[in-house]
């Protein structure tokens, strides 16, 4: 199953190096190995077939992944039975996983997607308080640029240590040490909660995956850039959940029925309280107005067209976010009748931006909600 994931995010190829075989997959590997020793082959020529698959094996064992690929399932079992067939099955459940490394892997790649690839700007949080969209108060006062520095250059800064560095002694009229950008404040941790639509229209639209995609790409911006922020991921169809990078990556693309966002909205608002202190800011993603709600005795309860009680639960549950200091922005992926009236109403409510996009556009414009403080 993992090939599926090696056109995930475009570009080269973020599973090139793939790591060695997990624990669980080689004592598979191991078994497998044990029954093929034991086998006592009826021909020649399952001699041969158990011989390649052995072969097969160990190369896998020894962290090539793509040699799994020269086992065929159904002639496992005919040659090793039933145990075999069992230990192929576990191997293939432990083989599907992806590890931690290649999943920083998958969302580094969705980053930089995002931000060369489809034009957003790099950097650190951009804002409107300072030139080129730094944030923090400006001090006044200018730094040399850093290599990986986050904050745009100044050019009048940076023209005046040039000048002078040329008027103490003759040079070029551009040294990398003549180069500056604005010293400002430290900026503020976020608590973060991006809340993402996992319905059906979403899968049939072709939105799940430029989803998950900008999902990943935020994880990794803020684990190596901003790590002082808190975030949280919540995918919602019927009912809604956190999701891990490893959730983001498996999901299996199911029609889920309904678009829960009274649940997401709800689990949102205990991440901000879990962080007080923290600026609040929750980004939703959604092509539709909200078909379920949770009831009082938490079961999740779907209508279609939507009832007037799941409106009324949503927005009230987005009252009680907003109270919590809470920034909204709704990212709105299509536009339809039922959901502009729904638009209508979050937009009525000081301190929501509701914001259109489509595929191409959802990471930029996540990212850049995401970088304004």
């Amino acid at each position: 199953m993992r090939h599926r994931y090696r056109a995930y995010t475009g570009g080269p190829d973020p599973l090139a190096e793939p790591d060695p075989p997990t624990d669980a997959e080689l004592r598979a590997v191991d078994e497998l190995l044990a029954l093929v020793a034991a086998a006592d082959p009826d021909s020649d020529a399952d001699r041969e077939a158990l011989d390649a698959l052995a072969d097969a094996l160990s190369r896998y064992g020894s962290g090539e992944r793509a040699a799994l690929a020269e086992t065929d399932p159904s002639e496992l079992r005919r040659l090793l039975g039933p145990e075999g067939a069992a230990a192929r099955t576990r191997l293939d459940a432990a083989d599907h996983g992806l590890s931690p490394r290649e999943l920083r892997r998958l969302g580094e790649a969705a980053l930089r997607d995002v931000e060369r690839g489809r034009g957003a700007r790099p950097g650190g949080h951009a804002g409107p308080s300072g030139p080129g969209g730094t944030t923090g108060e400006m001090t006044g006062a200018f730094l040399p640029y850093e290599a990986e520095e986050d904050r745009p250059l100044d050019a009048s800064a940076t023209a005046r240590e040039a000048a002078l560095r040329r008027a103490r002694s003759a040079g070029p009229p551009l040294l990398p040490e003549d180069l500056r950008v604005a010293e400002t404040e430290p900026e503020s941790a976020a608590a973060v909660c991006l809340l993402i639509d996992l319905s059906h229209s979403m899968v049939t639209r072709s939105l799940h995956e430029a989803a998950a995609r900008t999902a990943l790409a935020l994880l990794a911006l803020v684990r190596t850039r901003h790590p002082q922020d808190r975030v949280q991921v919540v995918g919602f169809g019927e009912r809604a959940v956190e999701l891990t990078p490893a959730a983001l990556v498996a999901h299996d693309r199911s029609e889920a029925p309904g678009t829960n966002l009274h649940h997401a909205l709800r689990l949102a608002r205990a991440h901000v309280r879990r962080h007080r202190g923290l600026l609040p800011r929750v980004l939703v993603v959604t092509d539709g107005e909200p078909t379920a709600h949770l009831s009082e005795d938490g079961r999740a309860r779907f209508a279609w067209p939507p009832a007037p009680r799941t409106v009324e639960a949503t927005l009230a549950e987005l009252d009680a976010v907003l109270r919590e200091g809470a920034e909204v922005t709704f990212v709105l992926l299509a536009d339809d009748p039922r959901l502009r009236a729904f638009r209508a109403l979050v937009e009525r409510r000081r301190g929501v931006r509701v914001v259109d996009a489509d595929a191409d556009l959802l990471g930029p414009v996540v990212l850049d909600r995401y970088r304004r403080r």
